[in-house]
């Protein structure tokens, strides 16, 4: 009879040895298993992920959200790129709390530092970080985060170094406008082909249009991509014409930045911290000569509580390009507005806008005590009541909060709204 002392250590080694027994999720062919994650939750697949390698090459599938597409159980997820000196990237992830509210969740960052003047655009489960500012000097990069996964990799670069671009996805391109200061009308248009990874130039013809100043936004709207510039004027580009246009200009009032698209009206935030709205249709240049009719602007009603903070924020970070520039032109803005110190923080909007889903999110920032600060967050549904659109305040809290921060380095530099 063996000695019970020795058969102990066997059986334990024999125990330790012997796979573990398949989990039932990995038992069932890959396509009934993508069928069963489609129905979890994107925190739950997080956790899932780490199970074993089969599951994280599901979750990592393309067809895992083409089926979550076609059985409606996508969720919206709102990423956030802050200039800080340690994390730059978030997702705001929603409280598991009674209470509701969001909080702001590092996620791995850019490997290169955070670019200011870069624009963004989504595709699917992707957000591409196209050209900026590196210490001043334009970049022709272009960084791709896999929002599946949390990975970064680098994409074909352009052809031409740019910062501040019109960028928007038409077809499934990319097509980058802008974003350099010259009058060459043969370099002005890039366009990014997913299939080839190749980039191209698309000369304009239509040199007697004038090209935009700085460009601060732009929208997609009926397959073409509009620019808007410091003076609220928009030009367009048209793919499917090959056509360079002028489009009709905002209100100057107020100074509106961030602008975008929901259900073909156009949000945008001003600086006296009113949300305001745009019919789609109103993008267009209108029929005869002279200079286009500017676009009819309405306010959201129902948000004045939040009015006197959004006008106090300085939460926008303005780019050494924009500084420069508007040094340039101060003087003659001054004169003409009878002010003689305005700067660029106190003239534009501090706070910042963009979509989740059909929603609307609000960030601004408010200092607390001597050193303190708060990144807050609303988020705002929006109805239409006859020829009005009303806001209602979902939730509303502080998403981060810096003990003692250098106040003029947590800024958001851009945010995008994907859906997984």
């Amino acid at each position: 009879m063996p000695n019970s002392e020795e058969s102990r250590p066997q059986k334990k080694r024999k125990m330790e040895e012997s796979p573990s027994p398949p989990s039932l999720l990995s038992s069932l062919p890959d396509d009934i298993a993508l069928k069963c994650i489609a129905l979890t939750s994107r925190s739950d697949q997080a956790a899932l992920s780490l199970t074993s390698k089969s599951n994280r090459s599901l979750i990592a599938s393309s067809d895992l959200y083409k089926i979550r597409s076609l059985t409606n159980h996508t969720e919206t997820y709102v990423y956030v790129c802050l200039r800080t000196y340690i994390d730059n990237w978030y997702i705001l992830r929603r409280r598991k709390t009674l209470d509701g509210g969001s909080d702001l969740i590092p996620i791995p960052s850019l490997p290169a530092q955070p670019r200011e003047a870069s624009s963004v655009v989504v595709i699917d489960w992707e957000i591409y970080i196209i050209g900026g500012l590196i210490n001043g000097v334009p970049t022709s990069d272009v960084w791709l985060l896999d929002c599946r996964t949390h990975t970064w990799r680098i994409v074909t670069s352009m052809g031409l170094a740019r910062a501040n671009v019109a960028a928007g996805v038409v077809d499934g391109k990319i097509y980058v406008l802008g974003g350099f200061m010259t009058d060459d009308y043969s370099c002005w248009v890039e366009v990014f082909d997913l299939k080839t990874q190749t980039w191209e130039f698309l000369p304009l013809e239509e040199e007697d249009i004038p090209l935009p100043g700085l460009i601060h936004d732009s929208v997609v709207w009926d397959q073409k991509v509009y620019a808007v510039d410091g003076r609220e004027r928009t030009f367009y580009y048209s793919p499917s014409e090959s056509k360079w246009g002028r489009g009709k200009g905002g209100h100057l009032a107020g100074n509106r930045r961030d602008w975008c698209m929901i259900d073909d009206l156009i949000y945008c935030v001003s600086s006296k911290g009113r949300v305001y709205w745009y019919e789609a249709n109103d993008l267009d240049w209108c029929d005869g000569d002279g200079e286009p009719e500017g676009m009819l602007s309405n306010e959201v009603k129902g948000l004045d509580s939040l009015r006197w903070r959004l006008s106090s924020s300085r939460l926008v970070h303005f780019d050494v390009h924009s500084v420069a520039l508007w040094e340039q032109d101060r003087i003659k803005f001054a004169y003409s507005q009878g002010r003689t110190h305005t700067r660029l923080i106190d003239l534009l909007p501090g706070a910042r806008l963009t979509n989740s889903g059909s929603n609307i999110l609000l960030f601004w920032d408010v200092t607390v005590g001597l050193y303190g600060l708060e990144i807050w967050c609303a988020e705002i549904s929006l109805k239409r009541q006859g020829v009005e659109i009303w806001g209602n305040i979902e939730w509303s809290n502080a998403v981060m909060t810096i003990d003692r921060p250098l106040t003029d380095r947590y800024k958001v530099l851009y945010s995008a709204s994907v859906t997984l």
